[in-house]
């Protein structure tokens, strides 16, 4: 929108509108919870978090990384291993940093 309106005088400009699509959060292992505006709709548990999933994977951009993703997903999934949740950064050898 914003590029739209900068090639025309100010007065022509449109307004902003915002769109709330809702929001969806994972609070567990199978369950989630999701509220949607419009139609107005609250919904939990195994089918919010499969919604979620999906939503997630396809907003991925390329074939590439979706299936890299849902693999990544499966194997964390089914092994129930939290190392593959961790986000760890590697420690640089040449530097020695203390946190």
């Amino acid at each position: 929108m914003l590029a739209k309106n900068f090639p025309k005088d100010f007065s022509l400009w449109k307004p902003f509108l915002y769109n709330d699509k809702g929001s969806m959060a994972i609070i567990g292992r199978n369950k989630a919870v999701a509220d949607i505006p419009k139609p107005k709709f609250h919904f939990n548990g195994f089918l919010a978090w499969a919604v979620w999933l999906f939503i997630h994977v396809m907003s991925l951009l390329t074939v590439k990384n979706r299936i890299r993703t849902l693999v990544n997903w499966i194997i964390a999934y089914f092994s129930k291993d939290q190392s593959f949740r961790m986000i760890i950064r590697p420690q640089d050898k040449d530097k020695n940093v203390t946190a």
